[in-house]
């Protein structure tokens, strides 16, 4: 018990240590838990409370998931964990050019030219990729990596929602409203009174947006896709290093338990 106490404090002091994946290296780490999931030569298992070894030192949630990125952010092979890593940032990407494709769009029927060129594309570009990453980093990926929904469609469905919202569904609120207001606003084009004939102002939303409904649709589709594919792949590599952990576990108890390295 001193030992893996002991041992347990080295891991804290020492989280950026590389995961090379031997047993000798592993042996400098120990079992800790979270209420309802603990770790076992750090792999992240779900058991009941009951279940929970006692010499077992309890974690909050978050504290686990800092812990598990912190694995993944030092893991030898990048190759193996990219899911994690990059998946965010992806979708992100993937949204950044949903939101220019749309912008860009209504500025050249609206002849916007370059009035209010900035003032539309940091809400309808910027804000929503940046939305996209943090939603799915807050979301999504700390209940892959504590495993807690058991439903992995259910994760991969909330993570599609999350990303199809983000990249389609708000630009093509928001770009529509700006682009008119900056439209009535330099005279590009004329446009009836939102307030007097809104029902006009709908019509003409139609009109313009008929040419682009056809690429809407299949970036929407992408979207999806997308998302729920790299969703799936983070619920995989979270499968795959918790996997690889437990096998070192196993070699270490073959091997006759915890050694601290000379």
């Amino acid at each position: 018990m001193v030992l893996l106490s002991q041992v347990f404090s080295d891991v804290l002091e020492h989280p950026n240590q590389n995961i090379c994946g031997s047993a000798q290296q592993a042996s400098a780490w120990t079992p800790y838990s979270v209420t309802g999931v603990f770790l076992v030569a750090m792999a992240l298992l779900h058991k009941k409370v009951s279940e929970i070894p006692e010499d077992a030192v309890r974690l909050s949630e978050d504290d686990a998931i800092q812990y598990f990125l912190n694995l993944v952010k030092n893991w030898e092979n990048k190759s193996e964990v990219w899911p994690i890593v990059y998946t965010p940032g992806i979708l992100g990407g993937v949204t950044v050019f949903s939101g220019f494709y749309i912008n860009n769009y209504y500025r050249r029927v609206l002849k916007l030219g370059n009035y209010g060129r900035f003032s539309s594309y940091l809400p309808a570009v910027a804000l929503p990729a940046i939305m996209a990453t943090v939603f799915h980093s807050a979301f999504v990926l700390p209940d892959v990596v504590l495993r807690k929904e058991p439903c992995p469609v259910c994760l991969q469905t909330r993570a599609s929602a999350f990303q199809s919202a983000f990249s389609v569904a708000y630009p093509m609120m928001l770009v529509p409203l700006s682009s008119f207001m900056f439209a009535t606003r330099h005279f590009t084009y004329r446009l009836p009174s939102i307030t007097e004939k809104p029902k006009e102002v709908f019509k003409l939303y139609r009109k313009l947006s008929g040419p682009i409904m056809l690429p809407i649709t299949m970036m929407l589709a992408f979207n999806v896709a997308l998302t729920i594919f790299l969703t799936g792949k983070e619920i995989e590599t979270v499968y795959k290093i918790n996997f690889r952990l437990l096998q070192i576990e196993r070699q270490i108890e073959q091997d006759g338990g915890f050694v601290d390295e000379p």
